[in-house]
C-alpha cells in the first residue's frame, strides 16, 4: 500500500500523540471528590488531557484530508459494495495467517484500510468523550450523570485502543519480519 507525505506525517504524530495518552493514563489519576493525588499523578493527568485535545485535532486534520469518496472508500472500505465484498473475501484468508500465511500488502487490502479506518473512529471517539470530560467535570473530579456517563464511554474506549494498538503493532512488525516492508512505506520519506 503506497501513503502519501501527508498520511505519513499524520501518521507519525497520531501515533506519537496516542503513545503519549497511553503512558500518561498508566500513571495518571483523575480527580474525584475526597481523592488525594501526588503531584506526578496530576501532572500526568494534566499531559493526558492536552495530548487528548492535540489527538483529536489531528484525527480531524486526517478527516479533512479525506474530500473524495475514493479516499473515504480507502478508510472505510465498508462503505461500497466492492468494499464488503473485499473485506469477505479476505476474511477466507484469516485461518491462514495463524499459520503464517499473509499475503503483502497492496491496494486492495480491505482489511487493513478497515483497521486503520476503525482506528481513526476510535481515536475521534475517545477524543470527543475526553473533550467532553475536560470541559464538564469540575475540578475536584465531580460530574453530572451526562458528564459520568462520558467518563464511563472514555474509559471503556481507552481499554479497546489498547488492544487495537497492541495488535496494531503486532500486524505491522510480523509484515515486517516476513519481508513486507510495512514499517518501511508508513514511517519513511523515501520513495519505496
Amino acid at each position: 500500500m503506497h501513503y502519501d507525505k501527508i498520511t505519513k506525517i499524520l501518521h507519525w504524530l497520531i501515533a506519537s500523540t496516542i503513545l503519549m495518552q497511553l503512558l500518561s493514563e498508566t500513571f495518571m489519576k483523575r480527580p474525584k471528590p475526597g481523592r488525594i493525588r501526588s503531584e506526578d499523578q496530576e501532572l500526568f493527568f494534566e499531559v493526558h488531557e492536552w495530548f487528548g485535545v492535540i489527538v483529536l485535532v489531528l484525527v480531524l486534520l486526517r478527516f479533512v484530508f479525506i474530500m473524495d469518496r475514493e479516499e473515504w472508500s480507502k478508510l472505510f472500505p465498508w462503505i461500497t459494495a466492492e468494499g464488503r465484498r473485499g473485506i469477505i473475501s479476505e476474511l477466507k484468508e484469516v485461518p491462514g495467517w495463524l499459520i503464517g500465511k499473509l499475503r503483502d500488502a497492496g491496494e486492495q487490502d480491505y482489511i487493513a484500510k478497515t483497521v486503520h479506518g476503525l482506528g481513526l473512529l476510535l481515536a475521534l471517539a475517545l477524543g470527543i468523550s475526553g473533550t467532553v470530560l475536560f470541559v464538564g467535570m469540575n475540578p475536584d473530579g465531580s460530574m453530572d450523570d451526562v458528564v459520568h456517563f462520558f467518563k464511563e464511554t472514555h474509559e471503556l474506549l481507552g481499554e479497546l485502543l489498547w488492544y487495537y494498538v497492541i495488535g496494531h503493532v503486532a500486524m505491522a512488525l510480523l509484515h515486517q519480519l516476513m519481508g513486507h516492508r510495512s514499517l518501511q512505506r508508513i514511517f519513511s520519506f523515501k520513495d519505496q
